[in-house]
């Protein structure tokens, strides 16, 4: 019975002298001892660990600037937070799908949550705007001018002209439709359209002002009209295709969406900007991927040169491991003075990569021109100026990551390093 128990009490035991081993600030200070006896290798896979994880963090950092950036630019352009629209308007976006007056879709909707900071009512449909050289199908936008500038960047992306005001029979075009009309500002358009009755009907207006957005798609498809002029060219009353919301915190929104669902009932439909744009949420998933793709490739390579390091150092050290432990040093507490050195020389490395990666972040955060390549960037939506974006993510997962690795990375010179025979260990030269 004494015999049965025994190896269930070895293992009690080297497990309880592994972890109190690995407490001791005594081994701690023999492993930092050890890893700088050769400084040159430490250095080499110290430097190795620091370049890859530091260029890491910058490239990851430029690359979710620039997702964020497109995300940033569907909000702001045209999607908002949040949108409310009749029931199946997303599958079918049409006038004949819209939201009356009295159907509880206005102020009275959010003026008592504080989580929402503007609204805008819009309508929307499709139409043909011609000039005397060129006609083009377009997306109509009509919008509330006092409240769209609170929840979209069209009036501060004027080029030429000016925003849409009080006078009437005005619109508003892109700079790249606008060139595709050969028209410019006070020059006249017709736009036509079919009304709610399937009618065709028109009406001929002023160019009041060209912008130009980093949604491609808007510049050179959209005309904005004031809603009100859309409303009776179309003959649909006071009533509006969509209602869009912005909130003061983008982290809540599947909340608020959910809370104005409940209010509104089953005739309406809430979107947030990541059902609106499921593209960009499979984009910033993608970029997750990556980097886990990238770090690992990073981390796998530094095992190998950590355990390396570690082997080296054993053969090195055979001679004096020997005579500790026929000293009566146990071997858990070789195998945690081995995990220890791993550990450290895994987290000077990360933590000269973490102030590499912050200091390159640093060095473009004033943002990343890429001007010359303007146009191929506006057909996804982006700024020509990528401002560098490091989530918290970015600076733990590596840290965790580079600790796991180091743990693996000892493994093999550990179960060597026990397999030691101190009779033969002294002799060693």
């Amino acid at each position: 019975m004494a015999s049965g128990a025994e190896p269930g009490a070895m293992t009690k035991g080297f497990l309880g002298s592994f972890l109190e081993a690995l407490v001791r600030s005594v081994t701690w200070r023999m492993a930092w001892r050890n890893v700088g006896r050769n400084p040159r290798r430490t250095l080499i896979v110290g430097s190795a660990i620091a370049i890859g994880l530091g260029s890491t963090i910058v490239a990851m950092a430029v690359n979710y600037g620039m997702i964020f950036e497109m995300v940033a630019s569907a909000i702001r352009t045209e999607v908002g937070h949040v949108q409310i629209h009749g029931q199946g308007f997303d599958a079918k976006p049409s006038i004949d799908i819209r939201i009356e007056p009295g159907q509880g879709v206005g102020p009275g909707l959010v003026e008592d949550l504080p989580e929402v900071v503007a609204w805008a009512p819009r309508v929307r449909d499709e139409g043909l705007v011609s000039s005397p050289r060129a006609s083009v199908g377009v997306r109509l936008v009509a919008i509330d001018p006092d409240r769209e500038a609170k929840v979209s960047v069209i009036e501060e992306s004027i080029t030429q002209g000016q925003f849409l005001g009080d006078e009437p029979r005005q619109v508003l075009i892109g700079e790249r439709l606008a060139d595709r009309l050969q028209v410019g500002v006070d020059d006249k358009v017709v736009f036509s359209v079919q009304d709610v009755t399937g009618d065709l009907t028109g009406e001929a207006y002023r160019i009041a002002g060209l912008f130009r957005t980093p949604s491609r798609g808007l510049d050179e498809g959209a005309l904005f009209l004031p809603i009100a002029e859309a409303q009776r060219l179309l003959g649909i009353g006071e009533a509006i295709s969509e209602f869009v919301i912005i909130s003061n915190d983008d982290r809540q929104l599947e909340a608020l969406a959910a809370r104005l669902e409940e209010r509104l009932g089953a005739d309406f439909e809430v979107r947030t900007w990541e059902e609106l744009r499921p593209m960009l949420v499979s984009m910033v998933k993608i970029f997750d991927q990556m980097g886990w793709i990238m770090y690992a490739a990073i981390f796998v390579a530094m095992a190998f040169g950590i355990a390396n390091v570690l082997l080296m150092s054993l053969y090195e050290r055979i001679r004096e491991i020997g005579i500790v432990l026929s000293l009566g040093m146990p071997p858990a507490r070789l195998v945690a003075s081995l995990l220890v050195e791993s550990l450290v020389l895994t987290l000077v490395g990360v933590a000269f990569g973490l102030a590499l990666g912050l200091l390159g972040v640093w060095a473009v955060s004033d943002g990343i021109d890429l001007s010359a390549w303007a146009d191929g960037l506006d057909a996804y939506g982006m700024s020509p100026v990528i401002v560098p974006v490091v989530r918290s993510s970015d600076l733990t997962q590596p840290v965790a990551i580079a600790v796991l690795t180091a743990i693996l990375a000892s493994l093999w010179p550990a179960v060597r390093a026990v397999r030691i025979r101190p009779a033969e260990a002294v002799r060693h030269v």
